[in-house]
């Protein structure tokens, strides 16, 4: 369902409003929109601006995107630590 959401099948700004908070969770988005900002930012072509305004990357906070993914990073690892400290017996 993230995938759905990232903005690559629906563009941000077509996703209802009920939807929108599975954008913004859905790590995918922060990735895909730094990837697509930075193939077409130093493009001149009227193709490669039509892309950025379709999907409305115009203005990508790059660093902001990347720093959320190291933050997923870290929760993930953080979750899946406690997980195994809380269950783990030691048993096999």
């Amino acid at each position: 369902m993230f995938m759905l959401c990232e903005g690559f099948m629906v563009p941000r700004d077509s996703i209802p409003d009920y939807w929108l908070w599975g954008y913004y969770l859905a790590f995918h988005s922060y990735s895909f929109e730094s990837f697509v900002f930075k193939q077409f930012e130093n493009e001149t072509s009227d193709a490669a601006r039509g892309i950025l305004t379709k999907y409305g990357m115009e203005n990508v906070d790059v660093t902001r995107d990347m720093l959320l993914l190291i933050v997923y990073i870290v929760g993930f690892q953080a979750i899946f630590a406690f997980i195994l400290w809380k269950f783990h017996t030691g048993r096999r």
